[in-house]
């Protein structure tokens, strides 16, 4: 009898714990998020299965100093994949779609060329160089659908701002060893937006080209870096 009641109490207790860790798993991951990105996240609900996660309500803080309180809000993100996979070398990620999503753009100079995602990708860059992980993830299918884009400061008049709608962006074989592509993005939404003058300021950084290239590991076609070239 007493057997039984351990084993009970023992039962009782695994349970007890994990009834807890999925109450909290929402602050925790939130927590780590914030961490790697070296800026506070936050979420509403994250839900996890064994062939998907989804996230409720995403948002990134913007730096200090910012006009708006959020870089980057999006209502929902659904990440698929396999366990299979994901203990496979490299991880794979079937996909990543991020969908109903707010960008703001905080342009710091003239021609944006610094803004807000430059401060916070300077950021995690200086951190991350810190702690490099040898295990790569590789991610086949990354979608922005529906994206509201809002730009403040370009030519540092604060006084006006300029807002687009972006329907889809996609990206194909993103590499944890080449980084997030986050100048491309960058990139396309200044030219979605209709904003050649200031993508072209940009463009004409020193290894633009080389920086856009990298964060693809197989891009299947080069009409995305010929398209910008053309303008």
């Amino acid at each position: 009898m007493k057997k039984f009641k351990g084993l009970f109490i023992a039962l009782f207790a695994i349970i007890l714990l994990i009834v807890v860790l999925w109450v909290i798993k929402t602050p925790i991951i939130a927590s780590y998020l914030s961490n790697k990105l070296k800026t506070e996240v936050s979420m509403t609900s994250i839900a996890i299965s064994t062939k998907k996660m989804e996230i409720k309500n995403f948002r990134l803080k913007n730096p200090p100093r910012m006009k708006e309180r959020y870089a980057f809000q999006a209502k929902k993100i659904e990440i698929n994949y396999s366990f299979s996979k994901l203990f496979s070398a490299p991880s794979i990620i079937d996909s990543v779609t991020v969908d109903d999503i707010s960008l703001d753009i905080e342009c710091s100079n003239p021609l944006c060329t610094k803004n807000n995602w430059t401060t916070i990708i300077d950021t995690i860059n200086a951190r991350e160089k810190k702690s490099v992980s040898k295990k790569e993830v590789l991610i086949k299918s990354l979608v922005f659908n529906s994206m509201d884009v809002e730009i403040i400061g370009l030519g540092l008049d604060f006084t006006k701002t300029k807002k687009s709608h972006v329907d889809q962006i996609t990206f194909k074989d993103v590499s944890s060893k080449t980084g997030f592509p986050t100048q491309q993005l960058i990139a396309a939404i200044f030219r979605s937006a209709g904003l050649k003058e200031y993508l072209q300021g940009i463009i004409e950084q020193k290894n633009f080209w080389e920086n856009v290239i990298k964060g693809f590991t197989n891009v299947g076609d080069n009409s995305f870096e010929e398209g910008l070239k053309a303008l």
